[in-house]
């Protein structure tokens, strides 16, 4: 009992804190080569596509229309199935149209590692493993990689590549208009390096929005159990009953992280695709619609 005692009254910051496994130094600057952080994102790498690989194998056989052929896909492929048919023609093909196949798998990607990473963190592995005195230095074995803000950040900056680059490669000019917002040449100076400040904040947005929901949840659980420490020691055998209180808080708000979770996982990816379509669909329809308009009134009533 003393031990978890001593871990529900450390200090809570050090449950959301990286933890070097492996140091070394990079052109005089010192720097992690392992942590916890990097361990966690191979986990959920190879979690990631141990679940979902053998899924997309399954559905790949046939449509599953008959009750039969859902049986034989079996419970996980049909769930994956109907997660991913959802976000491709009710999430990206509003906003992609004809060009959703294209840009779908990098899509799935990203919300499946996401929401694995997310969900990996909520079981707490650290935590168990540093009672025991367990990996490097003794500090624990495990975390959660999505509340690091360099890997949120990592992740914002591949989207960011991912959506810049396929605008600026599937039309260089219509790209350098977008950065003009159309507006007249004597406005451009103005209107370009606002537009750059735009693309520039949204991957800055991505991050900071999937770390800063995936830190404070851990942060408010750490906090409750660090309430039940004090409790025992100030109130004796009163104590242990009061102490339930946070430990009752804390598991409604571990609960409540899965739903974050997945809503991360889902906002991260549906901004990706929202920026993906305003760079290399949006003004292609808007110019599909004038050429309609136009038609339309070119004809004679």
């Amino acid at each position: 009992m003393g031990v978890f005692l001593q871990l529900a009254a450390a200090n809570p910051v050090s449950h959301v804190v990286d933890k070097p496994w492996i140091e070394g130094e990079l052109f005089g600057l010192d720097v992690w080569w392992l942590s916890n952080v990097t361990f966690m994102l191979v986990v959920g790498a190879l979690v990631t596509a141990g679940i979902v690989i053998p899924a997309a194998r399954r559905i790949a056989t046939g449509p599953g229309r008959g009750i039969e052929d859902l049986r034989a896909k079996g419970l996980w492929s049909n769930l994956v199935e109907s997660v991913c048919l959802y976000m491709r023609d009710d999430v990206f093909r509003p906003v992609l149209g004809e060009q959703t196949d294209r840009y779908t798998p990098i899509l799935w990607t990203f919300f499946w590692f996401i929401l694995v990473s997310n969900l990996l963190g909520l079981i707490p592995l650290l935590d168990i493993t540093a009672m025991f005195g367990l990996g490097p230095h003794g500090h624990g074995v495990g975390g959660t990689a999505t509340q690091s803000i360099w890997v949120t950040g990592a992740l914002s900056v591949v989207a960011f590549l991912f959506y810049v680059g396929t605008a600026f490669i599937k039309d260089p000019i219509g790209f350098m208009k977008h950065l003009t917002a159309e507006a007249p040449w004597f406005m451009w100076p103005i209107m370009v390096p606002v537009e750059i400040i735009g693309l520039l904040i949204k991957p800055l947005a991505l991050a900071m929005r999937l770390f800063a929901n995936m830190t404070g949840g851990h942060l408010v659980i750490a906090v409750l159990l660090s309430f039940i420490g004090p409790l025992i020691t100030a109130l004796g055998g009163i104590g242990y009953g009061v102490a339930i209180l946070p430990l009752l808080g804390a598991v409604a708000i571990n609960m409540l992280e899965v739903l974050v979770a997945l809503i991360q996982a889902y906002i991260f990816t549906f901004l990706t695709c929202l920026f993906l379509g305003q760079l290399v669909v949006h003004e292609h329809e808007e110019h599909e619609e004038h050429a309609e308009d136009t038609t339309a009134h070119a004809q004679p009533a």
